[in-house]
């Protein structure tokens, strides 16, 4: 026998069994997310957390493509990274704020913006196909005197003359007539471009395909803009693309002042060997071969060297673009990073026409540095063709030679976001130049004359105003009778 608190405590929390007895549908867990997706509000927030993400991705430096699959580039990056952010590096490096574009946040809140565009647009589909398919072709005898756009011709003609009239005039302006199916005799609805309110759809799916093929670039594609070739060195493109490239010359030209004119590297593409593509590659004159695009950007001189360790392996066996120089513009010079070896390697030349400095010519100067310390562990100024040992490790300049600095980038969602900015340009069109303009006509007769008002609700602007006299001009026209406009 339950005492009289256990009494008092059942009955208490009885409201509360009642509760759990609710039972909730999984359609209506469907429903309750379809409605949060299709939610105005929702989709503002989501296109300001877009905005935001973004400008943090442009303000924030950003890890070249392919880094964060590799851990010693990464972590050779944070440490660059982390002389501007200290101890924030770590905490901005987990959110994704160094690889925003690909980072699982930036892609989440796209994830949710495409399924909120696609939930606006399927939410409206019916609407817009009920106003262009099926129309509402009657109106109370009241609407035509307080629309927005109302007027009454009035005529000797008989009703079914004035009907003619309407849609002869309608007819002249490629505008459909669909006759009310219980009175068609004395209502019709008039209407033109009733397609083009689905122009909001082609251009909300042309932003879901802008987002997918922004998604497929970021992932599939890469870019480098630091590919430097250095003339008669061929060197791996890298990212998975088996290519690789080589300037077998380059030409610059000057204007009178200095300016550079024109400059022109000649590129040839190899892969598994075999030649496969070559251009004389300009600044607006690029070299494609499968997705892969070649842009000239800069140029300049390089060093050709080798760096090998103790044991003959060899660590650098390339031309080391001389791409820095030194706040007294008395020197130029080009760095190398082992991140295996944990070392940077600083080749350092004379600036170009700057005599005195204790680097002659045919000599370059090589400082090796451990990964982010000033402490060098050696120094040393080595001559052309002369094996030296520096730091432990052989080093052999060969000569100096020109460089291209070429951009290099594979953009495999390119085609789609061009398709996809093809279908938001239709759409706007359709939905702000083609604008769907709707009248409703009422003919009846009163008093032995048959009357022809017409009537709009739609949004007063400049256009449909003269649109909508025209119409009803042309009808007293037709008729020979006078038209009444409404306040």
């Amino acid at each position: 026998m339950a005492t009289e608190q256990e009494q008092d405590f059942d009955s208490a929390s009885g409201p509360t069994d009642g509760l759990n007895d609710v039972n909730i549908t999984a359609g209506q867990v469907l429903y309750s997310v379809y409605a949060l997706f299709y939610n105005k509000k929702f989709g503002l927030f989501l296109i300001l957390a877009t905005g935001i993400l973004s400008l943090l991705g442009i303000l924030l430096p950003q890890a070249p493509s392919g880094t964060r699959d590799n851990p010693e580039a990464w972590s050779a990056f944070l440490e660059k990274v982390s002389t501007a952010y200290g101890g924030w590096t770590k905490p901005l490096a987990a959110l994704g704020m160094f690889n925003m574009f690909t980072s699982t946040l930036f892609l989440i809140v796209m994830a949710l913006l495409s399924l909120s565009i696609l939930g606006c647009t399927v939410h409206r589909i019916p609407l817009l196909y009920r106003n262009a398919y099926r129309p509402r072709t009657h109106a109370k005898a009241t609407f035509f005197t307080r629309a927005r756009f109302n007027a009454t011709v009035t005529t000797a003609a008989s009703p079914a003359d004035a009907r003619d009239a309407v849609t002869e005039v309608a007819k002249k302006r490629h505008m459909r007539v669909i006759p009310d199916p219980e009175q068609p005799g004395e209502y019709l609805y008039v209407d033109k471009f009733h397609w083009a309110p689905f122009g909001t759809v082609i251009s909300h799916l042309a932003f879901i395909l802008i987002i997918i093929g922004f998604l497929i670039s970021s992932f599939a594609g890469f870019r480098n803009e630091a590919f430097n070739l250095t003339v008669g060195v061929p060197e791996e493109v890298g990212f998975d693309t088996g290519l690789v490239a080589e300037a077998t010359s380059f030409q610059d030209s000057y204007y009178e002042d200095g300016q550079p004119k024109d400059y022109v590297s000649h590129v040839v593409l190899y892969k598994e060997g075999q030649q496969v593509a070559e251009q004389d590659v300009r600044v607006n004159t690029p070299l494609s071969y499968e997705g892969v695009v070649f842009h000239q950007a800069s140029f300049g001189i390089s060093a050709v060297l080798t760096m090998e360790d103790q044991d003959g392996t060899t660590l650098i066996d390339k031309g080391v673009p001389l791409n820095y120089q030194t706040r007294d513009g008395f020197y130029t010079y080009g760095v190398v990073e082992l991140p295996e070896d944990e070392l940077e390697v600083f080749v350092i030349s004379a600036a170009s026409g700057v005599t005195g400095t204790d680097i002659a010519p045919g000599q370059i100067k090589i400082e090796i540095y451990p990964s982010g310390s000033s402490d060098p562990i050696d120094r040393q100024i080595i001559d052309a063709g002369q094996p030296t040992n520096v730091g432990g490790y052989t080093f052999t300049f060969a000569r100096e030679a020109q460089y291209a600095g070429l951009i290099v980038k594979s953009d495999p969602g390119v085609n789609l976001v061009w398709i996809a900015s093809t279908l938001l340009i239709i759409g706007s069109i359709m939905t702000m130049g083609l604008r769907h303009m709707r009248f409703w006509v009422r003919i009846y007769e009163d008093e032995g004359e048959t009357h022809v008002a017409v009537a709009s609700h739609d949004k007063r602007d400049l256009g449909l105003t003269r649109k909508f006299n025209d119409f009803t001009d042309a009808i007293a026209a037709q008729l020979d009778a006078e038209r009444i406009p409404h306040a």
